[in-house]
């Protein structure tokens, strides 16, 4: 979050309010004063995310998300867009951004390969950052506000070892809201 220059107010856009980092993300920037808006595949994830803190929630699946940022946004875009999502979504991140916004991609989910409109890569002067994880210096910074802010890890469901495979096909079809947890014993 700190490389990414959050301001109160200002609004900023995550992918995928469902899974663990999106929960944990929605959190944080809400506590720092941010206008969030998120992204979920179906409308059962919209009261969830809004009661992590998102202002605004957008069905990808029912509503190009880019389209309904701009609107919200008054057609200024967001400062910046948390992606980790990957192909199907980078290009329209990047209409989602305002002039000067900054995209912070940290997954891949649905590809790794994409391509960049350079032209409105210099034109809107956009920021694209790459995160692989927090630097330690930033650790300190990053468990005090999740101290202060976050109510707690968002937790979908807790599997044993002979539930894996239904994990793992709950995970595919993006049937899942927080983490799933792992019984060892």
């Amino acid at each position: 979050f700190d490389s990414a220059g959050l301001d109160p107010g200002k609004p900023i856009l995550f992918h995928a309010g469902g899974p663990g980092l999106a929960t944990a993300a929605i959190q944080l920037a809400k506590k720092m004063g941010c206008t969030v808006i998120t992204t979920v595949g179906s409308n059962d994830k919209i009261d969830k995310a809004k009661a992590l803190g998102a202002d605004h929630v957008i069905n990808y699946r029912e509503d190009r998300f880019e389209g309904v940022v701009r609107k919200l946004t008054k057609k200024k875009g967001v400062d910046v867009v948390f992606e980790h999502v990957g192909a199907d979504t980078f290009a329209g991140s990047m209409l989602s951004l305002k002039r000067g916004g900054r995209l912070v991609t940290c997954g891949s989910t649905s590809g790794v390969s994409t391509q960049v409109n350079l032209m409105q890569l210099f034109q809107q002067q956009l920021k694209l950052l790459g995160s692989f994880g927090c630097r330690m210096e930033n650790m300190a910074n990053a468990m005090q506000k999740m101290a202060a802010g976050l109510v707690a890890p968002v937790i979908d469901t807790e599997v044993g070892f002979d539930d894996i495979d239904a994990a793992l096909k709950r995970m595919e079809g993006r049937d899942v809201f927080g983490k799933i947890i792992l019984r060892v014993s």
